[in-house]
């Protein structure tokens, strides 16, 4: 089936700073999220890397859609080096800061019904949406957005790992006992990977904005 929308993400790593993964989501009823591995990419001069890239061209076409929570350009920047992207291809992108559509969505709904059932008094999140409506500069955070709509936990706990390390758990020795901690670490930066995606995509659907 033709994808023509697309939820994008990306991580560093936690240690380096270097850009390391790129995630996205072909949207659909039942989505798929490609994970691209930056610091375990084929020889730029492979077959297999100049598929990646053609990949790349095509989903970033500008007749197709990007989301993003913040600016999915000035993310992939940071990701020129790798060669799979080009700044030309990145200043074509039709993307969607779904961000700042909820920044506004939020404040429009409380500034004409405080009393909103989906607004929470708990301390927290009682605190973080009065600062939305005091200060414009405010951002909200994927997690806290999740929370404040959904009331589900988006864990975050993964976000301070080396992305930079594979992701492939058939490269870890089965036979080999303390892996079996190091395969439950790369499934829960797995999950971490895939659901900061899918998180985007509910808010984007929330908000109707495709």
């Amino acid at each position: 089936r033709k994808t023509t929308k697309f939820t994008i993400d990306t991580e560093s790593d936690y240690y380096t700073h270097e850009p390391a993964l790129i995630q996205i989501e072909f949207i659909h009823s039942q989505s798929i999220v490609l994970l691209i591995e930056i610091c375990h990419l084929p020889h730029e001069l492979s077959v297999l890397f100049w598929m990646i890239r053609s990949l790349m061209n095509i989903i970033f076409k500008p007749s197709n859609v990007i989301i993003s929570w913040g600016d999915t350009k000035r993310e992939l920047e940071s990701f020129i080096s790798c060669k799979l992207i080009s700044i030309k291809l990145i200043q074509q992108i039709n993307d969607i800061d779904v961000q700042g559509y909820f920044n506004d969505w939020h404040d429009n709904l409380l500034e004409n019904d405080y009393d909103h059932p989906l607004f929470d008094n708990k301390e927290m999140l009682c605190s973080y949406s009065r600062k939305s409506l005091e200060d414009r500069n405010h951002k909200w955070s994927l997690q806290m957005a999740i929370t404040y709509v959904f009331r589900e936990f988006l864990d975050k706990t993964r976000m301070q790992s080396s992305w930079s390390r594979s992701l492939d758990l058939s490269r870890l020795k089965k036979s080999f006992i303390p892996n079996m901690k190091q395969k439950t670490i790369v499934k829960e930066m797995i999950q971490y990977a895939v659901n900061d995606c899918l998180a985007v995509t509910k808010l984007t659907k929330l908000l109707d904005l495709t």
